[in-house]
């Protein structure tokens, strides 16, 4: 699939111009219609700034205003009826208006909106347009961007090209060449931060602190953060450090994540004063607000690996597989291997164990009862005290094919809020 993502500014000041991308030539005020005829995207996407909006009646307004204009210009460029539209919190004075604000915003908003429309499976190509865009706006939404891509990345193949014209000079500029100015495979890079406090979501720009207050007690998204914090860190953390036991049992749900995020956008919104010439955004998005957009579109990403519980070693080598790269995999192999190891010589003699603590199963006799965590890290998270083994009785035909597939694991009830702990911890560390 290709997505086009074009940033601009005032459309409506830009002036006809030659054009020329490759073999393709177009004349008009903007590269939109040359791109989509060159990569041909199966959908576009334009940001604009809100401070482009003209009418001052209510924030639904100013957008509409904003929306219903590009609009008119889309249909006399012939831009095609597959474009959405993204319109940031931008900052500024201009003669029709002032706008107020923390110009971090562009970032999470582009953020939040961006990862409603970036397609989480399946081979994707990336073309951002830069030509029209205004400065810190556009350096904002690459951010963006590359962000969310880096974490489709963990699964399938993103690929990241950007695009600027050459420099405009009136009189001079009889034709503008457009350039290719980023041609990547994205690396995969996925979310390493925590769930930051709870001052860390919304934060005061323009009101006191303790109307803020009031505001976090009627939410339920700080509900959310202060009771899964741990739980949800973990789960990140099992990403980062290659633990697929981890990873299984601490799946998040994303329903409750995504309505978390909404709940946060909506009261931001509630705070925004729109009058005469005049927006004034009281709050600001913090931190936490783009840790939780990136957890829910990393969860839609690695959906297709949540498992049943207690998942199985043929479950767990396909997390590893599929999820972690160069030495998380390794390392979740080898251990995985020993127990496979184990459990296909008790399949060979016909001993099917129930559950078992892994220091038994694989007859540890000395092992250390405490659970440290550098032993926890350094062996994928399968520490011998903290995980338990248990195998179903099958009619074995071929052991060293068959094993995978009736072993099954789990972590202690007694050990799993410590398991918890020490990657929540050492995620702080990253």
């Amino acid at each position: 699939m290709k997505i086009l993502i074009a940033s601009w500014g005032n459309f409506e000041n830009w002036r006809e111009v030659k054009y020329r991308f490759g073999n393709e030539t177009s004349v008009g005020p903007s590269t939109l219609p040359i791109l989509q005829k060159a990569i041909k995207p199966d959908w576009t996407v334009i940001v604009l700034p809100e401070t482009l909006g003209k009418d001052f009646s209510s924030l639904e307004a100013l957008r509409k205003d904003v929306t219903g204009r590009v609009q008119t210009f889309l249909e006399r460029i012939g831009a095609g009826r597959e474009v959405d539209l993204l319109l940031v919190p931008a900052i500024g004075k201009f003669e029709h208006g002032t706008f107020e604000g923390n110009a971090m915003d562009v970032y999470y908003q582009a953020l939040h909106g961006l990862s409603q429309v970036i397609p989480v499976k399946g081979k994707l190509e990336v073309h951002f347009d830069i030509t029209h865009g205004l400065n810190y706006i556009t350096f904002l939404v690459h951010r963006a961007l590359r962000e969310l891509l880096g974490i489709r990345a963990l699964v399938d193949e993103t690929y990241f090209k950007a695009y600027n014209s050459d420099p405009f000079v009136p009189k001079l500029s009889s034709e503008l060449g457009i350039n290719v100015i980023e041609d990547v495979k994205v690396e995969p890079h996925p979310l390493t931060e925590g769930l930051p406090a709870l001052n860390e979501y919304l934060v005061p720009y323009f009101i006191e602190k303790n109307a803020l207050g009031e505001l976090k007690r009627e939410l339920k998204a700080f509900e959310l953060i202060k009771s899964e914090k741990r739980k949800l860190e973990a789960w990140i953390g099992s990403v980062v450090f290659g633990l697929p036991l981890l990873f299984a049992e601490n799946f998040p749900e994303i329903k409750p994540i995504e309505e978390a995020v909404d709940e946060l956008m909506k009261a931001w919104e509630s705070y925004v004063d729109v009058s005469n010439k005049s927006v004034r955004r009281k709050l600001a998005f913090g931190r936490g607000f783009g840790v939780l957009v990136k957890l829910a579109f990393q969860a839609k990403v690695l959906r297709k690996f949540k498992l049943d519980l207690p998942p199985s070693l043929d479950d767990l080598y396909r997390v590893s597989g599929g999820v972690f790269r160069d030495a998380n995999r390794e390392r979740a192999n080898v251990e995985l291997g020993k127990i496979e190891e184990k459990a296909i010589a008790h399949a060979l003699t016909k001993r099917f164990p129930d559950w078992t603590p892994l220091r038994d199963f694989l007859d540890f006799e000395k092992a250390n009862v405490t659970i440290v965590p550098r032993n926890f890290l350094a062996h994928a998270g399968l520490e011998a005290n903290a995980t338990e083994v248990g195998m179903e009785g099958w009619n074995v035909k071929d052991a060293w094919r068959e094993t995978r597939k009736h072993t099954f694991l789990r972590y202690s009830p007694k050990a799993k809020r410590r398991v918890e702990e020490i990657t929540a911890r050492a995620l702080g560390g990253v």
